[in-house]
């Protein structure tokens, strides 16, 4: 044990001090040589993520930066508390609003159930759910919370970055607003964003950039100093301002993208710049900001109960794609949602249209190529389906997802803190464990 906990410290002495050499370097290197100078002189690779700390090792919050706030360890703490590290805009809750209805004591009792993995091999669901690092689990039935379950020492005011979960409520969003008039799905973004000037998106609908069928470029990685995966993360606030950014602009960044690599329509390119320019677009038909549509559309009707957040740039644009943040508890109000369609306690939050064009339609198009357990995972109007289980579901990196399981009606909420973007293991774990939450409650409901 005392060897394990110097090999920790020892880890730990070496990333601080790689790190003071880092946040020594940032103010001088990015004001006097560009990125390319930087590339040239091989000093990108200072800038690159570290991820080889252990997940208990111990950090102070003095640790924490923009470098290395969403992965281990520091993440325990980072991602539930994003407001001391990025700049957000608050999507303001009811104080008033009616408490969530639950019922308590764990009336299925899910503390005893055991999920099978790996080749029949039973776990506790606890034991499992601690085994990939989840920090929040909420489980929705009959519209009441029949359990939840913390650790990492989130509470349940604590508000979790939602990653890419946060896409779904930008293409909920989107439809709403098509529904209304505002918007017409099958025009270019061009006719409501005249000065866009990215023409990345010549010829492409936003349909398109729903189902993520525009031709951006391959954007490499989002650890590597340099890669266009690593610069659209310090534009959007996820990382220092570093390479030569000055200022955090996602326009900025979307501009440089002049020419599609493909026709759209015609592949599937999982890309966070469709999302940040469809929640623009938002902004401009509606001359509102995003934080509040989001308060209107979804906060108020879910009567969610605490202030949630948006990530937002230098210009206030929002970090529609990655950036929202939310309670545990008011993600399972909009699991709830998602289970009844579009109503929340017989209010319609958003129309039902969306998952008739959503859920109902087979798969058309280019498909995503994605698979979990030997099932093909599909992708429309900026959420994910499982159809072969009737799961449709939010995603985002290091674990958050948003589960609504039609055929067991359970809406299922994870928010973890995963070693990396999309563990597989993880993934495949998460999946056994809303077959078996859901199976269980079937059967135990039924007798």
């Amino acid at each position: 044990m005392l060897l394990v906990k110097k090999m920790i410290i020892n880890s730990k002495a070496r990333y601080q001090a790689r790190q003071i050499f880092i946040l020594l370097c940032f103010g001088f290197i990015s004001s006097q040589i560009s990125a390319k100078e930087l590339e040239e002189k091989g000093i990108n690779h200072k800038f690159d993520v570290i991820l080889d700390l252990p997940f208990e090792a111990a950090f102070e919050r003095s640790d924490i930066n923009l470098l290395n706030w969403q992965h281990w360890p520091y993440s325990r703490y980072a991602s539930h508390h994003p407001r001391e590290f990025i700049a957000m805009a608050t999507i303001h809750s009811d104080p008033e609003a009616p408490a969530l209805d639950e019922i308590k004591n764990d009336p299925f009792s899910l503390m005893a159930l055991k999920v099978d993995v790996d080749k029949g091999n039973a776990v506790l669901l606890l034991d499992l759910l601690k085994s990939i690092q989840m920090k929040g689990f909420a489980v929705m039935h009959g519209g009441k919370l029949v359990f939840e379950t913390y650790d990492q020492e989130m509470q349940k005011h604590d508000i979790q970055v939602l990653q890419s979960s946060s896409k779904t409520f930008t293409g909920m969003l989107i439809h709403t607003l098509a529904n209304e008039g505002l918007l017409d799905l099958g025009a270019n973004v061009n006719k409501y964003l005249p000065d866009l000037d990215a023409g990345v998106f010549n010829g492409s609908t936003l349909q398109n950039m729903l189902d993520m069928e525009v031709g951006f470029p391959d954007f490499g990685s989002w650890h590597k100093a340099g890669d266009y995966g690593y610069m659209s993360e310090i534009h959007m606030g996820l990382k220092p301002k570093v390479l030569g950014v000055e200022r955090r602009s996602i326009l900025s960044f979307i501009q440089q993208f002049q020419k599609p690599i493909f026709a759209p329509g015609t592949k599937f390119s999982y890309n966070d710049m469709n999302t940040q320019v469809l929640a623009m677009v938002a902004e401009q038909v509606t001359g509102k900001r995003y934080a509040q549509l989001i308060e209107e559309i979804f906060w108020t009707p879910l009567h969610a109960r605490y202030d949630g957040a948006v990530a937002i740039d230098d210009d206030g644009n929002p970090g529609a794609s990655w950036g929202m943040a939310t309670t545990l508890r008011d993600a399972a109000r909009f699991g709830q949602m998602m289970l009844e369609r579009g109503r929340y306690q017989g209010r319609e939050v958003i129309p039902e249209s969306y998952f008739q064009s959503t859920f109902d339609q087979p798969p058309t198009g280019p498909l995503s190529g994605y698979e979990l357990l030997g099932q093909a995972e599909d992708y429309r109007n900026h959420v994910w389906m499982l159809r072969d289980d009737r799961l449709i579901y939010t995603a985002g990196s290091f674990g958050q997802y948003i589960f609504a399981d039609y055929d067991n009606q359970v809406a299922i909420v994870f928010m973890a803190n995963w070693s990396n973007n999309s563990d597989l293991k993880s993934n495949e774990n998460l999946l056994r464990i809303v077959r078996s939450v859901g199976e269980h409650i079937k059967q135990k409901h039924i007798k």
